[in-house]
Parts: C-alpha cells; structure tokens; sequence
C-alpha cells in the first residue's frame, strides 16, 4: 500500500533523519511557520534537506516556496540543482565551497551575523 503525502510527512517529522533546514522545508511544505534562521549552510544539511525531498518528491516541484522564508533560502533555491549535483558527486569541499559563494555574501550584509575566524560564524540576536 502506498502512503499518502501526509503520511510520509509524519513518519519523518518523526524520524531521526532531520534537521533545523529540512525541517524548515517540512514546516512551509505543510503550511506552518518555519524558523527564520533554518537554512542549509553544509553538506549535511543540504544531504538531509535531499533525502526529505527523496521521501517526499512531491515537494520538490513546490521548493521555490521556500525563497519567501529568507534571502538565504531564495539564494539557494536558486542554485539546488547545482546544489544537487554536487552532493551527489560526493565532493564535500567543492560543495560546501558553492554552498558558502552563495551564502557569505549574504551573511555580509545580515547584521544578526558576527565572523569569529574562517568559516567560522556565530548569529546574536533576533
């Protein structure tokens, strides 16, 4: 017997295979407020965001919902393919690379923001 969207949306929320970003993507895709700050800023993230939407491709079609979240999730939606591509190459460091010449630009400019070193941030605040 085949599950139903909504039955595989609560066997995962459910799971263990999460996390703040794939759970965001869980939030907006069944109509509740995800946490602003809930976006994938590595490899494990966007592999956990991935397999979310393997379970559930349905959703795939409606990911550029997540754009209205915050200038970071618009910025990666804008790129998933490219995302896609190279986390299924299984090239952790051109990955997260791609992922940070999307994300630090935009981390420039968000004052909840503080860099502690390279790669390293901390977000205060809000």
């Amino acid at each position: 017997m085949t599950m139903t969207v909504s039955e595989r949306a609560d066997k995962w929320i459910n799971g263990s295979d999460k996390g703040s970003s794939s759970k965001a993507i869980w939030a907006v895709m069944m109509g509740e407020k995800p946490e602003r700050h809930a976006y994938p800023n590595d490899g494990s993230d966007l592999g956990r965001c991935m397999r979310l939407l393997e379970l559930i491709p349905e959703w795939r079609e409606r990911l550029f919902h997540m754009a209205s979240v915050s200038e970071y999730w618009a910025a990666l939606v804008a790129v998933w393919p490219q995302l896609e591509a190279l986390h299924r190459a299984d090239d952790a460091k051109a990955t997260y690379a791609f992922m940070k010449s999307v994300l630090d630009p935009i981390e420039d400019r968000d004052p909840t923001v503080f860099r502690m070193g390279k790669g390293v941030t901390m977000r205060i605040g809000r």
